[in-house]
Parts: structure tokens; sequence; C-alpha cells
């Protein structure tokens, strides 16, 4: 009977799954993957030697260049990825559009599952693997995930890179150390905030630098190819993004688009998105609520590096295994700090610190409590669909105290995890 269970249980989660792969599919179906687009248009841009950050469509310009977001009053465009995300996405840009938004939506949920698969093949215990499945089968049914999906955004891809560092990480044999940190500099270069891995490194991964140093380098490199300035057209771009998030500057505006773009109808399709509850969840949203606006971008930023550096210095003499679930704390909560929207798809980093807490800690870590009683809360937000930005962001709030706890681990050994 004890080994029917077991099967009974993965067998419920199996299922689970795959109804929530069909909602996600029956959303993706309805909509065009609004920041998907601006991706695929960014890329096709930046192959072609034009600027993608600063991109205006017109007619009679190719509609693979169009996205009907892109607001023709702001300097930029919609695409704020670095050049190196927007090339990641170049297989995908020479297809047509509908092809790569379904091919983009299976990734997202392979990547979804490689990253569950990566973290269960390091579990020592069967309470270990029966708790990240949970918390991975739980976390598709929020609307976090539901807008992650629907909405074509990449930060599973960032999960999936990460969680390719961490566990490499937590090896206490440190074996591949220049493929691993080969990870971490590429990583930066597709996310700038994970450049705070590179003093982590400094301090506790001396042998992953050298592979760091080329990852970066190839991630700057391989877009210059394309065009030379995309880095500086990118850095303009989003300096020029960070005042007009902070100025709370968002002009309306109409402008006539053809009937069908890429052969896809744009109002029912190509333009449409489900109605999925989103709402804002950064410092500088708290800021304008209390009447600070508009507050300067770096100061606040180095409200979150300054810790970090203290953080890490004093944690200089601990082992480098118990010290991911924080590290990863510290790039969950980052994105706070930055001068740009924050969406409840950025919570799907969040299972980089559950996985790398319950491996890492002697038992069940306080601080995953608040992650797992974040997920029945995103459920509700998702089936009431409130309009309230503060019942909106209940579960990023649950997930942030979560994230916070994990900064002071007691419960976690000071010593290299167990190997696989």
């Amino acid at each position: 009977m004890k080994g029917i269970v077991p099967i009974i249980g993965w067998g419920i989660l199996g299922l689970a799954l795959l109804l929530s792969f069909g909602t996600d599919l029956m959303n993706t179906a309805q909509g065009g993957a609004i920041d998907l687009r601006n991706r695929i248009t960014g890329v096709r841009l930046l192959v072609h030697g034009i600027d993608p950050y600063h991109y205006k469509w017109h007619e009679p310009e190719p509609d693979q260049y169009c996205d009907p977001y892109n607001n023709p009053n702001l300097s930029v465009s919609k695409t704020t990825a670095t050049p190196a995300l927007l090339l990641l996405h170049l297989p995908l840009a020479v297809l047509p559009y509908r092809i790569a938004q379904f091919l983009w939506f299976f990734a997202q949920w392979g990547l979804l599952l490689g990253t569950g698969w990566l973290w269960l093949r390091q579990c020592a215990t069967s309470r270990q693997r029966g708790l990240i499945a949970l918390f991975l089968t739980g976390l598709t049914y929020t609307a976090a995930w539901r807008l992650h999906a629907e909405r074509g955004q990449a930060y599973v891809l960032l999960l999936f890179v990460f969680t390719g560092w961490l566990t490499m990480t937590l090896d206490s044999r440190q074996r591949h150390g220049f493929f691993t940190g080969f990870l971490a500099g590429f990583l930066a270069t597709l996310r700038p905030p994970f450049l705070l891995l590179v003093p982590f490194l400094a301090l506790h991964r001396r042998g992953q630098l050298l592979g760091a140093a080329a990852g970066l380098a190839l991630g700057v490199a391989l877009p210059m190819l394309a065009d030379v300035t995309c880095w500086s057209d990118y850095f303009s771009a989003m300096q020029a993004q960070s005042t007009y998030y902070r100025t709370d500057f968002a002009p309306h505006y109409q402008q006539a688009y053809p009937a069908r773009i890429e052969g896809i109808p744009t109002r029912d399709i190509l333009a449409f998105f489900v109605p999925i509850p989103f709402a804002d969840f950064s410092v500088h949203a708290f800021l304008r609520w209390l009447g600070f606006a508009p507050f300067p971008d770096w100061p606040v930023v180095l409200l979150a590096v300054i810790p970090f550096a203290v953080w890490l210095w004093l944690s200089r003499r601990q082992k480098a295994g118990s010290l991911l679930p924080a590290l990863a704390a510290w790039l969950f909560l980052i994105d706070l700090f930055l001068p740009a929207f924050r969406n409840s798809y950025n919570d799907v980093l969040i299972l980089n610190l559950v996985a790398a807490g319950l491996l890492v800690a002697k038992g069940i870590p306080w601080a995953v409590w608040p992650c797992f009683l974040a997920l029945p809360v995103g459920w509700a937000v998702y089936a009431l669909l409130p309009e309230q930005p503060w019942l909106i962001n209940l579960p990023t709030i649950f997930f942030t105290l979560g994230a916070i706890l994990f900064l002071f681990p007691p419960n976690f050994r000071q010593a290299e995890a167990r190997t696989p």
C-alpha cells in the first residue's frame, strides 16, 4: 500500500499539470502574446542593423517589424530585452509569427518542467521531491504563471539558466567550473541584475571566474556583430524608460494599423490579450503612491545593492552551498528596486528560492511557508479577477516576505550540499 500512495500522488500532480497546460494553451490561442511580439520585432530589427529600442513603425515598412503596442508618442519602443536576450529569439524570428508564438508557448512549459527536473534530480529525500513538485504545480495555477504564459514572457528562461547555475554550484566537487561560470556570465547579459553573481563568485567560487568572463564577453559581443551600437542604444533607451516610468508618463496614442499583420487579424488576435489580473509592484510604485514621484532611480537601486554587499561581506567565511537560497532571494528582491514596471510574472523566479531552500536546509525552512501560502492567494486572484492593485499584489507580498526571510537562514547547514 505504501508504494501505491506515491504513485497516486505523482499521477495527480501530472494530471494537474496537464490541465494547467491546457488552460494556458487556450489562453495563448486567443491572443497575440503581446510581450513576445516586441522581442520578435526587436531581434528582426537588430539583425538588419536597425535600432530596436527607438524604432517606430510606419507604412509601407514591412509588417514583420510592426508591434501594435509600440507607443509612437514616446521616444523609445516597447522592446526592453537586452541585445543578448533578443538574439536568443532569432530562431523564432525567422518563422511566421503565429507559429513562433506557439513554439514559444511550448518552450515556456518545457523550460518550466526542465527547471523542475533539474531540482528534482538534486533531491536526497522523497519529501524534498514532493514539496518541490507540489510547489511547481501549484505555481502554474496562479495569475503570475497564467500571465507569463499568455503574454509570452521570458522570465522562465532566466529561471532555467539560473537553476542550471545553482544546481551545478551546489556540487561540492565543483566540477565543470568553467561551464558553470560561463552560465553566470552569460546570464548577466540576459538580465543585468544577475551581475550580482560576479562578486559572489569572487568570494566563493573563484574557479568559475574565467568562465564567467567568457560568458559575459560572448553575450556582449555576439549582438554587436549585427549592430555595433546595440548596447549603447539599449542603455540609452533604458534610461529613457526609467524617466517615463518614474514620472508616470504614458501618453495616449491612436495609430492606424493594417487589419492583418503577418496574416494575423490585428484587433482580434495580435493586439488582443486575455484578461488576467496584473498590477505594478515596485518600490517606485510605492513611492508614487506616497506622493514622492518622480524619485531618482539610483538611490533606490542602492537601497538593495548596499545591503547585498554588506550581506556578502559578512557571509564571506560561510560555505557557498548554504548561501545559495539567500543569493536567489537577493536576485528575486532586486527586481523590486528597479525603475521599471514590476509585474507578477517576475514571481516565477521564486521557484529557485523554494527549491534551493528545501535542499540546503536541515528540514523545511520557515522561510518557505509564506511562499506556499502565496499559492492559494494566487489561485484566488486568478479566479476572482480583482481590480484593486493591493489585492492583485497579495501573492507577490507573500513571496517577498519569504524572500526576505531567506536572508536570515539559521537552520541552513554550514556545509556544502550533497553531491547527487
